[in-house]
């Protein structure tokens, strides 16, 4: 028990010299939150693209919506759909909805590209025999998929924006 609070305890301190620090301390929370509020979503293709969109929007919410933005976010979004499940009847009972997404933030005046990255999210839904029952779930399904993709999107940015926009991290 001792052994387990002491080997504890020395972790921590690794954690604190090693540089280790995480994103959404109170320091770094204000500033991270003041450059992402700069960000301006571009408007995404088909259904999908606009839950993300909105999903993103939601987490960034902006005090003054007269202020200029700095960034500009554009993503795209393919969706693959794929029937599992197959009876004997040759009816499919289940299905797979893949989207990839691929997302790039630009700052608007020096147009130097600040992140980019990929995202792939798969959701399952079952194919029930009421074609209503059917479309809701697939509905539920893209739904889900937006929710990750834009907590992935966002976290990403986050990341990106710690590591190469930080005033703190260019002064060392």
């Amino acid at each position: 028990m001792l052994y387990n609070k002491i080997i504890l305890a020395f972790s921590f301190f690794f954690l604190a010299g090693c540089g280790f620090e995480a994103i959404y301390i109170e320091k770094t929370k204000s500033y991270l939150e003041s450059e992402i509020k700069l960000i301006e979503i571009k408007p995404i293709k088909n259904r999908v693209g606009q839950q993300i969109r909105n999903n993103l929007i939601q987490h960034i919410v902006r005090k003054d919506p007269a202020t200029k933005f700095k960034y500009s976010l554009s993503i795209t979004v393919t969706e693959m759909k794929e029937e599992l499940a197959i009876k004997k009847s040759e009816i499919a009972t289940r299905a797979n909805l893949t989207f990839q997404t691929e997302f790039s933030i630009i700052n608007k005046t020096t147009k130097r590209k600040i992140a980019s990255g990929t995202n792939r999210v798969i959701t399952s839904y079952n194919i029930l025999t009421s074609s209503f029952a059917g479309l809701m779930a697939e509905k539920d399904a893209r739904k889900r998929a937006a929710r990750e993709i834009s907590r992935d999107i966002l976290t990403k940015i986050s990341v990106s924006f710690k590591r190469n926009l930080n005033p703190r991290e260019k002064t060392k």
